[in-house]
């Protein structure tokens, strides 16, 4: 995607959830600067159904969230992750460790 795109597509996802990301709903921030969007709390991109399950870049699939969710997501679907990081369900069986929601 191209930045131009980017910059335009996560300023609308700011403003329509509200600064938060769409898992935690932890404020996040807005940077240009790489060094800040490294940082755990830095807003990205998300595709909901993952682009390896064959997921499209519609804005239907797209929503904000924080660099700590995006990578902490892994192959869970978005509604478990999102469950679990919001305490809704405290256990989540993978292929073999427990994966525990983080408070």
């Amino acid at each position: 995607m191209k930045t131009a795109i980017k910059r335009q597509l996560i300023l609308k996802l700011f403003e329509k959830q509200g600064g938060k990301c769409c898992y935690c709903d932890q404020h996040v921030i807005l940077s240009y600067r790489w060094r800040d969007q490294q940082r755990p709390d830095a807003a990205t991109i998300e595709h909901l159904e993952r682009l390896a399950d064959g997921g499209t870049d519609h804005p239907s699939n797209i929503a904000m969230s924080c660099k700590k969710c995006n990578d902490g997501r892994q192959e869970l679907d978005w509604l478990t992750y999102r469950s679990l990081k919001r305490g809704e369900i405290h256990e989540y069986p993978r292929a073999n460790p427990v994966i525990r929601a983080a408070q």
